[in-house]
């Protein structure tokens, strides 16, 4: 697994964690330059929080290369994340809904809500 992740600065140029209420919000861009199997864990860390509630993805990069992928962020039987500290990125081949093959998916772009 090799990514990157790059906070998205908001209309004021920030790029770190804002209140919400009782959480704080970050968006991002995961660029996924090496995929393996079993998804792409992305860490609270990462994206400047603590914890981490809810994951949204908000966009995906597309090409012809790319534009029969989707992305899932993974739960478990119970609906939990990864961790309360990271969630996985799995990339599916959109017309099979197999997981994808090793590789370059692209960017998605991630909404995460939780806690600094």
């Amino acid at each position: 697994m090799v990514h990157t992740t790059t906070l998205v600065a908001d209309h004021k140029g920030m790029t770190v964690p804002k209140a919400v209420g009782d959480e704080f919000v970050v968006n991002a861009n995961i660029n996924i330059t090496t995929y393996t199997e079993d998804g792409e864990i992305i860490t609270a860390a990462s994206l400047g929080l603590s914890s981490i509630h809810a994951v949204l993805i908000t966009g995906q990069e597309t090409d012809s290369n790319l534009a029969l992928q989707r992305f899932v962020v993974e739960l478990s039987a119970t609906g939990a994340y990864e961790s309360a500290t990271s969630f996985a990125l799995v990339g599916m081949v959109a017309s099979t809904g197999v997981e994808s093959a090793n590789g370059d998916l692209g960017i998605i772009r991630v909404r995460v809500y939780g806690n600094l």
